[in-house]
Order: structure tokens, then C-alpha cells, then sequence
């Protein structure tokens, strides 16, 4: 529930950057087609988008369909093929993503043409969302409050499922790499070249998974641990927003607008839980801002409101968040009862004072409607690939990179010393890094770290 914030933060700064929107252009795209790409501009921007047919359920490859939204940027010198990148979320749609954020993989098109689409069920690509808003149980304490909260929102959940149809149990990450590995034939590509942040990289872990011989080069930067169930996987989100807290106050001192000048952090965490836990939006707000040093202002704002007591939660039907909370419950099993939920919130509060009861408490899988379709475990991979990690990231924690890299075996971890969610594009040593291998298939040197 609360994870959700940071993905609706993340979705405002990729549309807000858009200089104008897409248009929505036609034509089922095959290998065989003359020409399924039509020119879809964006602004200043020169994209063109194709359309893509795949199964709603790929264990029924001749049942219902839907269709996935596609752009793509040409190369701009010698074409060595395509790329296909995915931002993240889940919920974020990569046709918008790659018309405000193109810029980034300016160096990368001098050899390849950039490729993004909206996932199933995102954007362009038969978005889901529900009828209407999840019911606001509030952040449960005990084991009744707890079992309450799995009611009312699983009784929600089931009219989405009923709303949406079929394609609810099937927005899981093992379709989304069935539906990338379309895109590879329609692309032509006799193997995939990849670039995955976020969320991306659970999709490009997957494919590599399911599709070893046909993963060629990939980077995966932010990276998802795909060896843990729900509860590890948001014990780590909140590890990594607690942390993020801490840089932000470090750095309060060097912004003038910083309401918290002089506090240390047990005075901040002494003043700001109690405002938490009364109001649970107020720590939403901050987690869903603590993404990059750049947000940090917002920060500012935000708790400068909290502290002269003229903070008003915002009207929000999150409604469309489902999509985010879907994937993560059929990729992420939850087999806890509300009694060991409410158990590990309580030791969660006990790490992370500031968020471990509200992000802990408030998830939603254990009672999801749709059954998790994945089981968690180590993935490996044939080929080389190029993990980012970056030391203090904002929500996948560096320890997550570190483990992936190892269990690919053929995994090679590039360190970023700095502060953010993702490095390609924000640091030139990463960035370069990344371009090199995917143009040369030269890897940086083993414990390289890009600093900044």
C-alpha cells in the first residue's frame, strides 16, 4: 500500500517531463508486416510506435489477446540493432518514459535504436484499474485491526479481479518476459539486448530465466532480488527509504528551506512517528519522495506544512495503483497469517522507527485474489551480465545487487558510491560503463566503482 507511493512519485516526474503525448497509432506488428512502424511524435521528439498482439494468458496461446503499446527511437549512426529498455515501476509506461527521457540514451543511439513499451496493463497497453478506491483501513497494530485491514482490502481486490477479467491474474513479470521475447521476434533480433532499471530488472531476470539462449547483452541497474517472497522483499524496500531519510537529513543544513535544521536524528524520529502514526499520509508523502537528492526539496515542503500544522492529506483514489500491487503479489508469494504479519511490523518498527510499521503492515498479498504465479529462486544466466548497484539506493538496496550478481554466476557488479534509485543517466562513469558494454560487450574490471 504504501510502496505504492513511490511508484506514483516516480510516474508524476516521467509525465510531467512529457513534451506532448503520444499519439495512439495502429497496425498488428509481425515479423512479416512491410512496415508496422508509423511515425508517433512526441514534441520535438521522433518516435515511432508499432502495435504488438500477444496472449492475455500465455499457457493459451490461441485464447483472448491484448495489444502492448511500442516506440521506439531509430539509430542515429551505424545501426548495430535494437535495444530494449524498461524504467521500472511496476506501473510505469515505457512509451511515455522514452518520450521525456530519450535524451539519456543519446551516446547509445549512435549504434542502436532505443526501444520501450507499456507493459500489459500499463499505459497504451490495456491499463487495468479499479472501480473504485481501496478502502482506507488505516495502519493496523494488533492482530484484529490486521485481519480487519486483509478483509476490507481483499473484498476490494476481488471486485478489481471481477472488474478487470482474465488479464488480472495475468500482469505477472514471467508474461511481461513472454511478451518481451514477442518484441525480440518482432524486432528481429536473434537475441534480446537489454537495459532494465527497477523494476525492469526483475523483467530482465525473468527472461534471462526463461529465455537463456536468447538473452544477449544486458544491464540491469537498481537491481530486484528475485530469491525472496513479500515479506524479505519489503523488509529491504523499507531498509532502503530508512536509509534514504538519514542522507536527507544529512544534507539539511545545506538547503535553506529544510525545516529540520539542528535536529539530530533521534529528535526528528521523536517528533515525526507520533505524526506518522496519527496520520499515516504524512509518511507517505515522504516515502514516496525519497527517490534522488533532487526530490529532497519536496521533503522540505512537505514536513514544512507537518510542522506549522497545515498539512491536509491529499484526495487520492488509488484506484489505478492496483497494477503495481497485482504484479508484486503474483510475483511475490505471501504465505504469512495476519498474526505473523502484525509480528514482523512490530520488529520492523523496532529497525526502522520511521517506516518499517507503515510499510510493514500495510501489504496486501497474503490475501490477494489472484494466486502468485512465480516461486522464488536463484536465477542464473549463460551469459555475461552488468548489474548496477549504487551504495545508498533509495528503494532496491545495494546488498540486492550484490547477491543477484552472485547467484548469476555470470554477473558483473559495477558500484555507484552516491545516493539515488538507479545510476545510468545521472552518473557520466556509469553511464559510459553501461554504453560500452552494450555496444562492445566489454565489461567493466571487476570491484570497478563509479563515484558521485
Amino acid at each position: 500500500m504504501i510502496l505504492e507511493a513511490m511508484i506514483r512519485s516516480a510516474k508524476t516526474l516521467i509525465v510531467a517531463a512529457l513534451a506532448g503525448a503520444l499519439a495512439a497509432t495502429g497496425g498488428l506488428a509481425h515479423a512479416a508486416d512491410p512496415d508496422p512502424w508509423q511515425p508517433c511524435p512526441a514534441g520535438d521528439v521522433p518516435l515511432e510506435c508499432a502495435r504488438v498482439t500477444v496472449p492475455v494468458d500465455w499457457s493459451k496461446p490461441t485464447g483472448d489477446t491484448l495489444v502492448l503499446k511500442v516506440a521506439r527511437l531509430r539509430a542515429t549512426g551505424t545501426r548495430l540493432g535494437s535495444v530494449v529498455v524498461d524504467p521500472g515501476g511496476p506501473g510505469i509506461p515505457g512509451t511515455q518514459f522514452l518520450a521525456a527521457a530519450g535524451t539519456r540514451f543519446a551516446a547509445l543511439r549512435s549504434s542502436y535504436d532505443v526501444v520501450a513499451w507499456d507493459p500489459r496493463g500499463v499505459g497504451g497497453s490495456a491499463p487495468i484499474s479499479c472501480p473504485g478506491p481501496r478502502p482506507d483501513s488505516g495502519v493496523p497494530v494488533t492482530v484484529v485491526e490486521r485481519e480487519r485491514f486483509e478483509r476490507e482490502t481483499a473484498a476490494w481486490a476481488g471486485r478489481c479481479r471481477r472488474a478487470v477479467g482474465p488479464l488480472f491474474d495475468h500482469v505477472d513479470t514471467i508474461s511481461n518476459a513472454r511478451d518481451l521475447d514477442r518484441l525480440r521476434q518482432v524486432l528481429g533480433e536473434p537475441r534480446l539486448t537489454y537495459y532494465g532499471g527497477f523494476y525492469g530488472t526483475r523483467i530482465g531476470q525473468f527472461y534471462a530465466d526463461v529465455f537463456p539462449r536468447r538473452t544477449g547483452r544486458m544491464v540491469l541497474d537498481a537491481v530486484v532480488d528475485t530469491t525472496s517472497e513479500n515479506g524479505p522483499f519489503v523488509d529491504g524496500a523499507t531498509r532502503a527509504k530508512e536509509d534514504a531519510f538519514t542522507g536527507y537529513l544529512h544534507t539539511c543544513a545545506a538547503r535553506p528551506a529544510c525545516p529540520l535544521k539542528g535536529m539530530s536524528l533521534a529528535q526528528v524520529r521523536a517528533w515525526l512517528i507520533p505524526r506518522i502514526a496519527a496520520e499515516p499520509a504524512v509518511g507517505g508523502e515522504i516515502v514516496g519522495n525519497l527517490t534522488s537528492p533532487a526530490d529532497w526539496p519536496a521533503i522540505d515542503a512537505h514536513l514544512s506544512k507537518v510542522r506549522a500544522g497545515t498539512y491536509r492529506p491529499p484526495a487520492d483514489d488509488n484506484s489505478g495503483d492496483v497494477l503495481n500491487t497485482d504484479v508484486n503479489c503474483l510475483d511475490l508469494p505471501d504465505h504469512r497469517t495476519a498474526a505473523q504479519v502484525v509480528a514482523d511490523s512490530r520488529r520492523a518498527a523496532a529497525r526502522y522507527p520511521l517506516f518499517g510499521r507503515l510499510m510493514t503492515a500495510t501489504t496486501v498479498c497474503n490475501r490477494w485474489p489472484a494466486p502468485a504465479t512465480y516461486h522464488p529462486h536463484r536465477i542464473t544466466a549463460p551469459t555475461p551480465i552488468l548489474l548496477v548497484g549504487t551504495r545508498h539506493d533509495t528503494a532496491t538496496p545495494y546488498d540486492w545487487a550484490v547477491r543477484t550478481a552472485a547467484n548469476l554466476g555470470q554477473g558483473r557488479l559495477l558500484t555507484r558510491d552516491g545516493t539515488g534509485h538507479g545510476a545510468y543517466g545521472t552518473s557520466p562513469c556509469v553511464t559510459d560503463a553501461v554504453n560500452r558494454f552494450l555496444v562492445t560487450g566489454a565489461l567493466p574490471r571487476p570491484g570497478t566503482v563509479c563515484t558521485g
